[in-house]
């Protein structure tokens, strides 16, 4: 069997175990038996590798180039990060790549990301016959930054932590706490009074899963959407990262146990639910990759909740943020779907194929646990992890220590904004002493298709808004339709022609929404509230994109200018 009909097996086995209304539900398979249905029928090992290859990556830079000419450099820089993904280690292809991302990124006058490319291009072997094109490229970058063509340095809002941060987690609020009830699990809790506007956390991202689509747009280890600083793994062309830290970090923590099977999980696309064994090797690493030790650990019962809250994250032992991620236990178990006894199967078979997972998982109890662990973090994935879907609907699957805590509500006292590599909690409202923070993980009830919603979730939604049949869900749904006061009217009218005037600075808009969502805390729930906090949100995400954007630009000008 050649390596297309092993791709279009396992994509025929893959549509064998999803549920279909019309065909009826599907009996409920033994883990064991899918496992030998995708050993017998799925032919993993004919799906080919694919190496590094000079001439695939001159295939994809000459697409590059002609989206180049038609001015879609948008496509263009896509096709150079194909080509430079492609390029062989210490190939002058892998420094023309990089040469030809800085004439994109010239034209679209990202001067300073520009001449990050350029250094790039100069320390990955540009060959000398091109390089006056390249440096005079570098000395138009710097002329037009002198000349104030610059996108700006100068963030317009600050969106870091604003108020006392923990002393042991310099990431998070000081006065949040983790708590526990039966309905919603672990979650993050308020030990004090906090305002509208008050940003709690701003945790970066060590745990991620990209969807194929973003595997060459965005870090393959802390999700930064960075499609234009993006640089290969060194060994495989399936995945970039946005640092030689994030490379480093990737390659220790679980990459060097993907790198020989990645292409497998690639063309499956599994790279989506890739969180799951992932969430094994980030423990497996922790160890020291002595499986015996994380065996004696794990398959003892733990008995204790640990609070990811006692973690030092000042002088971290990432041992400890493993050890809470497997303590994790959901609020509820629903039973495994054939669907993920399925992705478990094929994770299980297909890293088994790779030397170094071979030679440490040797024996069959030692096999036996890495299947059970596979399962068992899905269903830590399943409850913990957060998906974020980009503008074009691609999804990235992430897990962290703390806003994992946070729990799902379609009615949110926060919102959850993650960007280049940070997930940031701000509350949208006052959260009194004592209240439950809840971030949304679908549409909010302002932007709500609640059928929708739910085929959004992962999970049966039991919050205020969705849970009509309890008593505090049917006093949520009667308070939306109250009279709303004249004077509240009056003040939103004045809030929105603030908010609508070109004039209005930034942070004068932001203050206007915190005073009116803190005065008018009382009218929560309300329809009439439902277009200002939509328009809250988006006006705090696009502070925190400009943000970091401006603060990139900045770093960069001091380094190569």
């Amino acid at each position: 069997m050649d390596h297309e009909a092993a791709i279009n097996r396992l994509q025929d086995l893959q549509g064998r175990f999803l549920s279909d209304p019309e065909r009826g539900d599907l009996r409920s398979y033994d883990v064991a038996e899918i496992l030998d249905i995708v050993r017998r029928e799925s032919r993993l090992e004919r799906i080919v590798e694919m190496p590094k290859s000079d001439g695939a990556a001159v295939r994809f830079r000459k697409r590059g180039n002609q989206f180049y000419l038609e001015r879609d450099f948008d496509q263009a820089l896509v096709f150079y990060n194909q080509s430079i993904s492609h390029a062989e280690v210490g190939s002058e292809q892998l420094g023309i790549g990089y040469g030809n991302r800085s004439a994109v990124l010239f034209e679209q006058r990202d001067y300073e990301l520009a001449l990050y490319s350029i250094d790039l291009a100069k320390k990955h072997n540009y060959p000398e016959r091109l390089m006056p094109k390249l440096l005079a490229r570098e000395v138009n970058c710097k002329q037009r930054i002198a000349e104030g063509y610059s996108k700006g340095t100068v963030p317009k809002q600050r969106m870091g932590i604003n108020v006392d941060t923990n002393p042991r987690i310099p990431f998070l609020a000081k006065g949040i706490g983790m708590s526990y009830d039966a309905k919603f699990g672990r979650g993050l809790v308020a030990e004090k009074d906090f305002n509208p506007g008050d940003v709690i956390c701003d945790e970066p991202i060590e745990l991620c899963a990209l969807e194929p689509n973003l595997l060459l747009s965005s870090c393959n280890q802390c999700s930064a959407e960075l499609v234009e600083m993006l640089i290969p793994c060194l060994t495989c062309p399936m995945v970039m990262f946005c640092s030689e830290k994030c490379r480093e970090l990737n390659w220790k923590l679980y990459h060097r146990f993907e790198c020989a099977v990645a292409s497998k999980h690639f063309i499956s696309s599994f790279f989506t639910v890739a969180t799951h064994p992932r969430l094994f090797f980030y423990g497996l690493s922790q160890f020291g990759d002595d499986l015996q030790a994380m065996m004696d650990y794990c398959e003892v019962e733990v008995s204790s909740k640990l609070n990811p809250l006692e973690i030092d994250f000042v002088n971290l032992n990432r041992l400890e943020v493993f050890k809470a991620y497997h303590s994790f236990k959901p609020a509820s178990t629903p039973e495994m779907s054939n669907e993920q006894k399925f992705v478990a199967s094929v994770h299980y078979l297909t890293y088994l194929q790779h030397p170094l997972v071979r030679s440490i998982i040797s024996t069959e109890d030692q096999r036996r646990f890495f299947l059970r662990s596979i399962q068992d973090y899905i269903n830590v994935s399943t409850s913990a992890a957060k998906s974020v879907n980009d503008l074009k609907g691609h999804n990235t699957t992430l897990i962290t220590p703390i806003v994992s805590l946070c729990n799902h509500s379609c009615d949110p006292n926060a919102t959850a904004i993650v960007h280049r590599g940070r997930t940031k909690l701000v509350l949208l409202r006052p959260v009194r002493q004592g209240e439950q923070i809840f971030s949304s993980c679908a549409p909010p009830w302002w932007d709500s298709d609640q059928k929708e919603d739910q085929l959004i979730l992962n999970f049966k939604c039991q919050c205020v808004v969705c849970d009509r049949e309890s008593d505090a869900g049917r006093q949520w749904q009667s308070m939306l339709k109250r009279p709303f006061p004249k004077h509240a009217i009056k003040n939103m009218d004045t809030l929105m022609a603030v908010e609508n005037h070109v004039d209005t600075h930034v942070a004068a808009r932001l203050n206007a929404f915190q005073q009116f969502f803190k005065r008018f805390a009382v009218l929560h729930p309300h329809a009439a509230l439902g277009p200002c906090l939509e328009r809250y949100c988006l006006l705090l995400n696009n502070c925190s994109y400009t943000e970091d954007e401006a603060l990139l630009r900045a770093r960069l000008q001091a380094e190569f200018c």
